[in-house]
């Protein structure tokens, strides 16, 4: 790993007085890749949406600091930082139609991606060549279909042949395989860990699935109703999980692996924003609650390069 690519203090994502997501602390390396797991409504994807200023209307962000590369991107305008989405960070969605001009060819698509990193070579060999990098067959000829004419993993191909071509410092990829079969799965997966070889870029991995996470991640970062309740390498969470949510994720993955009868489950709902419990927001469906979780939990260091948001460790 080199040097840090992205810092965030006190990230926040509020919906007019409510908050989505709140006191997100993250830092990532380049050429490192940050899983970010947990339930659906947990924050993942609001979260990584306000690192790139792509928020839906409604949703507005805020942080102490956000430093990209050494500089502060919080005061800048929304039109000072557009040059940034794209050409230094950019994302890979969960559903790769939306991403894609349903009336423009795939040639098109790549030609404006490369033509945006300022390259002035002939696009057409390159574009045939990024299809090929991500498995495509016959690439000259996907080049000259329209979006709706490729299977999902196809486009999903596509699409990050679009971010490969330019050639972002930050990749966030955003549950790119949930709407595929495990085959595809396998595929992308595969590569994504190519991509890892070959790009100097930060990842960032949002999954609810912590067995596809840590297959694909150095470290993780688990979140909770907008909240992270424990981050750390990946390997050590995946040999001891720490906070009881966290525990609770890994034996609903060990027992859909087993094919067991009867699922493990995390007993309860995920609370909405306007309806978190005070105190420890995971209390109500912990196994573990004592006196002293009706009180906000910080973050706290529990190992070297871990941290959780969690009395069990006193």
């Amino acid at each position: 790993m080199s040097g840090v690519l992205l810092e965030t203090r006190n990230l926040r994502v509020h919906a007019g007085p409510l908050e989505v997501v709140r006191q997100v602390d993250l830092v990532l390396h380049a050429g490192e890749t940050l899983g970010v797991i947990g339930e659906s409504g947990s924050g993942k994807t609001v979260t990584c949406l306000a690192l790139l200023r792509l928020l839906p209307d409604g949703l507005a962000a805020a942080a102490d600091a956000m430093v990209w590369r050494g500089t502060e991107l919080g005061g800048l305008s929304d039109h000072d930082f557009r040059p940034y989405r794209g050409r230094q960070m950019a994302m890979v969605f969960q559903d790769p139609v939306g991403s894609f001009n349903p009336a423009k060819r795939i040639g098109w698509h790549l030609r404006t991606a490369l033509q945006r990193r300022g390259s002035r070579d002939a696009w057409r060999p390159r574009a045939a060549a990024l299809l090929a990098d991500v498995g495509i067959p016959r690439p000259d000829a996907v080049l000259e279909r329209y979006p709706h004419q490729l299977s999902g993993g196809m486009l999903q191909r596509a699409l990050i042949a679009m971010i490969v071509a330019l050639e972002p410092g930050l990749i966030i990829a955003d549950e790119p395989t949930t709407n595929l079969d495990n085959i595809v799965e396998q595929q992308i997966l595969a590569l994504f860990r190519q991509l890892q070889t070959r790009l100097s870029a930060g990842f960032i991995f949002i999954t609810h699935d912590i067995g596809i996470a840590a297959q694909i991640s150095d470290r993780l970062m688990v979140m909770y109703a907008g909240e992270v309740v424990e981050t750390g390498p990946a390997a050590a969470i995946m040999a001891a999980p720490r906070h009881p949510y966290t525990r609770g994720l890994m034996a609903t993955a060990h027992a859909l692996a087993s094919r067991v009868e009867t699922l493990a489950e995390i007993p309860g709902q995920l609370p909405l924003p306007g309806a978190r419990p005070t105190g420890c927001v995971f209390r109500p469906r912990c196994a573990f609650a004592r006196p002293g979780c009706e009180a906000p939990q910080p973050l706290r260091t529990i190992a070297p390069g871990r941290e959780m948001r969690c009395l069990l460790n006193d």
